[in-house]
């Protein structure tokens, strides 16, 4: 993934130039069934960042947060699923919470819920809700993502999507309030035993939290 920002939104929401910020980031995702109810779920990533903003600059290469969890399934209908999941967040020397140096963050740990349902033969719709526990003075969080697919022919899919973060302690010393909200689209093909993602984001609106746009090309395997 390749992440550029020249501008940031304030406390208020408005857009102002700030800077710049550059991420380049790989990243692995693995999840495996242990049995037909319960999936262990993880990521790893591997960034090089750069940030400046006014007279203040901040550089890190090395891992992001990494995720471990598991996610057990509550139930499952003609058309829905749902489940849930508990995840474990370990800081590491990049970014690992929106809003602060890179490198800082204690530990978290995050309650999510997730729905997902058919809306026709070629179409569904996923739904998550998240609650991430922060350590030390970092604030806690809440997040939303959405997803809407689309299989318009054999092989081939679209997604159109929003990841969505807000803050949720009081703001204190170096601990600001902040949300931050996403929009994704992306086109899937499959290919063999591999799926291939191209895809574009960019970050309409949030409030102390930079204006991100991104690209980025993912590939998945089924085994």
């Amino acid at each position: 993934m390749l992440d550029r920002a020249e501008a940031a939104f304030d406390a208020a929401g408005d857009r102002r130039e700030d800077g710049y910020f550059y991420k380049d980031e790989l990243a692995l995702y693995l999840e495996y069934g242990l049995s037909e109810r319960l999936t262990l779920v993880s990521r790893l990533a591997w960034q090089t960042v750069e940030r400046r903003s006014g007279p203040d600059f901040d550089s890190a290469q090395g891992f992001a947060a990494t995720e471990l969890g598991l996610r057990g399934l509550l139930m499952t209908g003609e058309h829905q699923v749902l489940s849930l999941q508990a995840m474990a967040i370990l800081p590491g020397a990049g970014e690992n919470i929106s809003d602060q140096p890179l490198g800082d963050g204690g530990n978290a740990w995050e309650g999510r819920l997730l729905w997902g349902t058919s809306l026709g033969r070629d179409v569904f719709a996923d739904a998550q809700l998240a609650y991430r526990r922060r350590e030390d003075e970092f604030s806690d969080e809440a997040r939303l993502d959405l997803t809407l697919g689309w299989q318009p022919r054999p092989r081939w899919h679209l997604f159109a999507q929003s990841f969505s973060v807000w803050s949720l302690d009081d703001p204190r010393p170096g601990v600001r309030e902040f949300e931050q909200h996403k929009l994704q689209v992306s086109i899937g093909r499959e290919i063999g035993q591999l799926e291939y993602h191209l895809g574009a984001a960019l970050t309409p609106a949030g409030r102390n939290s930079i204006e991100e746009r991104s690209v980025f090309l993912s590939v998945w395997r089924r085994f």
